[in-house]
């Protein structure tokens, strides 16, 4: 049962319509030299939908105050910029679940 589920909105579907979703796509995944990135099953609705959130929160870009100018963040962290975007969006989906 628990594979035809959707880890985010719960919703149950067939289990070939359940998308195995990486949190930290590939390229990223293979410049950290990590082995493979956590995935979760998402319907296809919430799948989109962590993309755009994805999209519009993650930049590969910080600014660095002691050298006063903006560089590329490492790979390491965009991992970690991933992983938290995904946690956000978790508990935001609960929290519209929870008040809807």
């Amino acid at each position: 049962m628990a594979e035809k589920t959707c880890q985010i909105c719960g919703c149950e579907l067939k289990p070939k319509a359940i998308v195995r979703y990486p949190l930290v796509p590939a390229e990223i995944i293979e410049e950290a030299g990590i082995q493979r990135s956590k995935t979760v099953r998402l319907c296809p609705d919430c799948s989109e939908e962590l993309q755009r959130w994805y999209e519009s929160r993650i930049s590969n870009i910080t600014y660095d105050t002691a050298l006063k100018r903006f560089k590329g963040k490492s790979p390491p962290e965009m991992v970690r910029e991933y992983e938290a975007a995904y946690r956000r969006f978790a508990r935001y989906k609960k929290e519209q679940k929870r008040v809807a």
